[in-house]
């Protein structure tokens, strides 16, 4: 049999991770040493799933307001993406300090080496963390919530994990992310005939996986797989990468942040952290511009697209232009320049046309814009092969590879399966969830995506969820979301008891004028023609496509979310 870390049948399509996964070698970022688990019962106030940013801060807000709180988390530390996370490569695209938490005894007490930190150092930040609030002392490690069910008699949720743990609590909070649940393809023989080992990014081995003399199929072009390919073709003896979307990557540059740089910024990071990246629509710390694409000369335009270029990172997105997205013509533009700085980086043209087409595959940035380090020049390598697997799509796997419409069998000693998540909805889908008068998630959600704020979904009274649909997710930085959303529920818990309110309930109506919001903000931009997004849930098979995140950033949806429980619960019903 081969060495599937899947843990389980892939014939299900998915696996999940950061709400469960059994079996999966230790790679803990924490102490797991006050783990409690076993058939105990908890009778709480708030019981919180998933132990990442957006976890991690919410408990750290409940404990203060003197609330009985436990997290349920499937791995055994802190972390969520960044615990399951260890794949070659594996680095955030969010610089930081923008990319971490707003809790000055944590911050006062760290120092970042690297702008863009890889998974390392991300797992030593959690280890930290947790040095320093004791987070793990109210964390249920490895375990993994299966049923969540509210009990109308009494006015609360009812919850069991994997291991037989029960708890009671007035608040359910799920904080999943969007990329909890795995998506492996049903290729057949995938699971029966491969005889080498699969490996999917999201449950990498703890141990190193030597390559050398190795043959490595990477299939998936996301950033996960860009980062991979970048990091095996180092190794590797030959490598194989399938293409079905090539993915318009911009350049990363690694900077080393010095500590002399950390003792200037810390006295400014309650500010940042605290009040400026919610001026950014991604929650990033930079200025936006008013600037358009073809506000600029010729030029002009080619001047500070090079100049971005050189400098690396995203930070292009948010202080160039303002329109990359807002208009064909000036996304045309970034495009041309994109594609001619990829092909003067590949002596292999037809390898360079791939990967860099005449014809954009998509409107530039319409889907996730992934950074590399040297990734054209890898691909580039002799020791690479790049397949077009849209044209030639995968139909079987053999014992010795994977097979294409062409009939060509394409050797491998390991697969690597970037083949990303059911992302965005997938992670509350895999939680049995019942709401009033027995209305079941599945049930709720079988004809469209329905929430109200990205934060509440109707019948399913005191259940909050973050960093998930129809919330700005993907389209900004985790913790600053995470953040502004747990900010929200502690208001929300505050006013309610306050008030002597019990319950809290979304609305149909709030729902449907949410989703109405949601769709008419995203057909503005340029998103709404990608097809094969998983912004849009496409990239799973059979899933449907409909809009899952809110596009109009961070200012505006703190604005909208905040306006609606002050002063009169505008789109809920409280009793």
């Amino acid at each position: 049999m081969p060495d599937h870390l899947s843990n389980g049948d892939t014939n299900n399509h998915t696996n999940s991770n950061s709400n469960g996964q059994n079996g999966l070698n230790d790679h803990a970022s924490g102490s797991d040493s006050n783990r409690v688990s076993g058939a105990a019962h908890f009778d709480l106030d708030a019981v919180v799933v998933g132990a990442g940013f957006a976890g991690i801060y919410l408990l750290h807000q409940l404990r203060k307001e003197g609330l009985r709180v436990k997290i349920v988390e499937a791995g055994h530390g802190l972390g969520g993406v960044w615990y399951w996370n260890s794949y070659p490569g594996a680095r955030t695209d969010t610089p930081v300090p923008a990319y971490s938490l707003n809790i000055p005894e944590v911050f006062e007490t760290w120092k970042w080496t690297e702008e863009h930190p890889g998974h390392e150092e991300l797992k030593a930040y959690f280890r930290h963390i947790d040095s320093v609030l004791d987070i793990s002392r109210d964390v249920v490690y490895g375990e993994r919530l299966t049923t969540a069910t509210f009990n109308e008699a009494i006015g609360k949720w009812q919850l069991e994990s994997d291991q037989g743990t029960t708890f009671t609590a007035q608040f359910f909070c799920p904080c999943l992310g969007f990329a909890s649940k795995a998506y492996f393809p049903d290729w057949p023989g995938l699971q029966n005939n491969f005889q080498g080992r699969i490996l999917h990014p999201n449950l990498w081995p703890s141990e190193d996986i030597d390559l050398r003399e190795k043959k490595v199929v990477v299939v998936g072009t996301g950033a996960t797989g860009i980062q991979i390919a970048q990091e095996v073709s180092r190794d590797a003896k030959q490598l194989t990468c399938f293409v079905r979307t090539p993915n318009l990557s911009w350049p990363l540059i690694r900077r080393i942040i010095s500590p002399e740089q950390t003792l200037k910024e810390r006295p400014l990071l309650k500010y940042w952290l605290g009040e400026k990246r919610f001026t950014n629509v991604g929650g990033w710390l930079y200025d936006l511009t008013t600037r358009g694409v073809m506000d600029d000369t010729p030029e002009e335009r080619e001047a500070r697209l090079e100049a971005d270029y050189r400098e690396g990172g995203l930070k292009w997105c948010f202080c160039s232009y303002n329109n990359i997205l807002g208009t064909q013509e000036g996304n045309d533009e970034v495009y041309k320049f994109w594609r001619r700085k990829t092909h003067e980086r590949m002596a292999d043209k037809e390898k360079a046309e791939l990967l860099a087409p005449l014809k954009p595959p998509h409107p530039f940035a319409g889907k996730r814009t992934a950074l590399e380090q040297d990734y054209y020049e890898q691909m580039d390598k002799p020791n690479v092969t790049l397949v077009d697997v849209k044209s030639n799509p995968v139909v079987k796997a053999v014992s010795n590879g994977l097979v294409t419409a062409d009939g060509t069998v394409h050797e491998a000693d390991i697969i690597i399966l970037a083949t990303g998540y059911d992302a965005v909805t997938g992670g509350l889908r895999q939680i049995s969830i019942t709401g009033l008068n027995g209305l079941s998630l599945e049930e709720k959600w079988k004809d469209a995506t329905h929430s109200y704020l990205g934060l509440m979904i109707s019948g399913m009274p005191n259940m909050f969820y973050t960093y998930g649909p129809l919330s700005p997710t993907a389209y900004a930085t985790g913790p600053a979301i995470g953040e502004l959303q747990a900010h929200w529920i502690i208001d929300t818990m505050r006013k309610m008891r306050e008030q002597g309110l019990a319950r809290i309930d979304a609305t149909v109506d709030g729902e449907r004028k949410w989703r109405e919001k949601v769709d008419t903000i995203h057909a503005y931009t340029l998103r709404e023609h990608v097809e094969g997004s998983w912004y849009l849930g496409l990239n799973v098979p059979g899933k449907r496509r409909e809009v899952l995140i809110y596009s109009g950033g961070l200012p505006m949806y703190k604005m909208e979310i905040m306006d609606a429980i002050v002063p009169d619960w505008k789109g809920f019903t409280v009793i």
